[in-house]
C-alpha cells in the first residue's frame, strides 16, 4: 500500500512537471469594447489548457514568444472565467489583457491616429505564437 501511495505521489508530481517548461501554441486577439470615453481595443493573450492534474487550475505563468521562439514577454494568465478555474480532466482557456488602447486616445489624438495605434500594436502582438508554461496556480 505504501508503494502504491508513493507511486501515485510521484506520478502526479512528475506529470505536473512535464506540463511546465513546454512551448504551447498561443496567440493574441484583438477584442473591442467601449468605456465612458469611447472605443477600447484590448489585446488579449489566450492559451488553451488541458488539466491533467488533480486540482483545479486558476492561473498559468507563461513566457510568450514569437515564431522563432524568441522571448517577447511574460504574464500570469487567469483561468478563472469559471468560478472554479479549469477543473481536473477538462479543457479551458486562460487569458489576460496584455495591452489596452482606450477612448482617451481618440480624444487626445483623433480617430485616424487611434486607428493607426491600434493597427500598429496589432502587428506587434500578432508576433506572439508560443507560450512556454512555467507553472500553474491552483
Amino acid at each position: 500500500m505504501r508503494k502504491l501511495i508513493l507511486f501515485c505521489f510521484f506520478s502526479i508530481f512528475f506529470s505536473e512537471l512535464s506540463l511546465a517548461k513546454e512551448d504551447w501554441r498561443c496567440g493574441v486577439r484583438l477584442v473591442f469594447d467601449s468605456d465612458g470615453s469611447g472605443s477600447v481595443a484590448n489585446y488579449v493573450l489566450g492559451l488553451q489548457v488541458k488539466n491533467i492534474t488533480g486540482r483545479s487550475i486558476n492561473g498559468v505563468s507563461v513566457i510568450y514568444k514569437d515564431s522563432a521562439k524568441n522571448i517577447i514577454g511574460n504574464a500570469l494568465l487567469n483561468c478563472s472565467a469559471e468560478a472554479s478555474g479549469v477543473k481536473p480532466g477538462s479543457y479551458g482557456e486562460c487569458s489576460r489583457v496584455l495591452q489596452r488602447v482606450d477612448g482617451a486616445y481618440i480624444n487626445s489624438f483623433g480617430v485616424q491616429k487611434w486607428t493607426e495605434i491600434v493597427n500598429n500594436q496589432l502587428t506587434t502582438m500578432n508576433a506572439v505564437q508560443y507560450c512556454e508554461v512555467l507553472g500553474f496556480s491552483y
